[in-house]
């Protein structure tokens, strides 16, 4: 700008967009009053510096507190840059409300990377204390841009849906069946380049995949409209950041139809990855616990004041069992052999008896436990197992009840009180990875880790800043599989990122608690898991040690009975 332009510039309603009332009817900006400049300036101390290309000197204006200090000549670069500098300090009772530092930037960080995915022919950079944030050059398609804020990995797992309606262009990337976050914060909306939320679109999505994602899992969405303004009414929220549509049904409707006909053609199947990364004892860390040994295994119980069982009846994951046999290559005796069409052979390769294995029927026959196991239940002795439900329940049979028994749950209570015991006692085992684990993390990730890297180092994982958006992970909790690791990192950070922007005051305890909860329930036996018999008694017998043994640090049962009465009375025997 020349040096009239910056200083009408500065004044309210300068900028305004509107020349008529017609105008109102198809606003394509952000705002239209013309305000934001000289409103920044009324509470901060701001300075504008401007040159248009043919001047050989630009414009410095300064304005503290909304008053001009001062207006003169400085040589600067051509374009405008706008500084802001102690934001409210005039403004006492609104600065008492800014949030933590960690979580301005998190917002701040969102802003530009929603600006960025709308205006790929723009360039964006972010720095935060001397400190690169966002780098983004010129791109020339969305796809593009979404890899260099995301990471190649998520770019690659989307699939692109094209189509234009009557009313609408939509242009959607959406994640495949094997990419879903524990949140909505990869779902991201545009209308005309504006980012948008809307509950109209957002349920769309959410019919859409339904049929196709875990409950309690969303998918990743980036998706883009394009409309005639007089369709959509985007003055709802001062930020302009909500909208409301002329005829929201068919918007609906049109989009759902649209999703679910994409979907289909590009055959949304889940892939199978059996890569998996093997550890070893060698790279634990020296105050890492060796879980083979029965000796470190067994500890305490506070309730009972009496020892857990030990490795040899410690419940483990089937999945597990098979991988740590192939790797040792143990050769078949009956005392390791996994089925009995199906044994261990060390001449051949390990390629050769994951595939076997992995077709191995390992739930044991239908059979009643032998009398004399000392099998209890919550204080009750008598109870015997007698069999899995659609493999997730766990069947039990006591004097005059039935009890029935969620492996997962159960299972995730378990690993919670022993996660949480050991978290006091700050002695979280950890596993070295043979080969490390790469992730592509966003900013906001980044910046998650940074302020809770001593939290991940005290649940078990060994995980450093490898530059630009790499994270490197180098050791797990020993009770994470190996398929999980990526996830459950993933999803820890988005986690606690989450808590990080809610919270004021921010409640570490309830911080490392969730992430507790978490981390066992990725890691917890899930529902469709084969358990042997033997694993369901420790499971069970791990559970009466618990000192909250009803429900899951989620609140959901993992218990319910019925008595013999009710039995009988349902067959009319009473």
């Amino acid at each position: 700008m020349n040096r009239e332009d910056a200083l009408i510039a500065i004044e309210r309603h300068a900028t305004s967009k509107i020349n008529n009332i017609e105008d109102l009817a198809s606003i394509q900006t952000f705002g239209f009053r013309g305000e934001a400049l000289p409103s920044i300036a009324s509470v901060s101390k701001l300075e504008l510096l401007t040159r248009t290309a043919d001047q050989l000197e630009g414009t410095k204006i300064t304005i503290e507190g909304g008053t001009v200090q001062s207006v003169e000549e400085s040589g600067c670069s051509p374009g405008t840059h706008i500084s802001v500098e102690n934001l409210f300090h005039n403004v006492p009772a609104r600065l008492k409300f800014l949030k933590t530092e960690t979580t301005e930037i998190n917002h701040i960080t969102n802003q530009i990377m929603w600006a960025a995915l709308a205006h790929t022919s723009i360039a964006f950079s972010l720095r935060h204390n001397d400190r690169s944030l966002l780098n983004v050059r010129v791109c020339e398609s969305v796809i593009e841009r979404v890899r260099l804020l995301y990471g190649k990995d998520l770019a690659e797992s989307l699939i692109e849906i094209e189509s234009e309606q009557p009313s609408f262009k939509m242009h959607a990337f959406i994640g495949n069946a094997d990419l879903t976050k524990s949140n909505r914060n990869y779902q991201l909306f545009f209308l005309n380049r504006r980012p948008i939320r809307s509950k109209i679109i957002s349920a769309a999505l959410n019919e859409a995949m339904q049929s196709f994602i875990t409950k309690g899992r969303y998918a990743v969405a980036f998706l883009f409209l394009t409309m005639d303004m007089e369709e959509v009414d985007v003055n709802v929220h001062p930020a302009k950041i909500e909208v409301r549509f002329r005829d929201e049904r068919s918007i609906y409707s049109q989009i759902v139809r649209l999703l679910n006909s994409g979907i289909y053609r590009h055959k949304y199947i889940p892939t199978i990855d059996t890569a998996e990364q093997p550890t070893t004892n060698e790279l634990q860390p020296k105050n890492a616990m060796n879980w083979n040994s029965p000796k470190q295994t067994q500890h305490q119980i506070d309730r009972r004041k009496m020892q857990r069982i030990d490795e040899s009846s410690t419940m483990k994951p089937v999945a597990s069992q098979i991988e740590e046999q192939t790797l040792e290559k143990v050769p078949p005796t009956e005392e390791n052999i996994v089925s009995s069409n199906v044994a261990l052979d060390p001449s051949r390769n390990q390629g050769e008896m994951v595939t076997e294995l992995s077709r191995v029927e390992v739930q044991p026959s239908r059979q009643v436990i032998p009398d004399g196991t000392g099998l209890e239940l919550l204080d009750m002795d008598c109870i015997e197992l007698k069999t899995s439900l659609f493999n997730t329940y766990i069947l039990a049979e006591g004097k005059d009840e039935v009890f029935i028994i969620d492996q997962h749950v159960a299972s995730e209570r378990v690993l919670y009180e022993r996660y949480v015991t050991q978290f006091k006692e700050e002695d979280v085992p950890s596993q070295g990875l043979l080969l490390p684990v790469t992730i592509e993390a966003v900013q906001q990730q980044l910046t998650t880790f940074d302020r809770h890297m001593d939290l991940f180092k005290k649940i078990g994982f060994d995980i450093e800043n490898f530059g630009g958006s790499t994270m490197l992970i180098r050791a797990v909790p020993p009770i994470l599989s190996t398929r999980l690791i990526t996830t459950a990192v993933m999803d820890l950070l988005d986690q606690l990122a989450e808590s990080d922007s809610n919270e004021i005051d921010i409640d570490m305890l309830k911080i490392q608690d969730d992430a507790l909860i978490m981390l066992s329930c990725r890691s917890a036996v899930k529902a469709g898991d084969k358990l042997t018999m033997e694993e369901m008694i420790s499971l069970v017998k791990e559970l009466s040690q618990a000192n909250h043994p009803f429900n899951c640090p989620h609140s959901r049962p993992i218990i319910i009975k019925m008595s013999k009465n009710e039995l009988e009375s349902r067959f009319h025997r009473r």
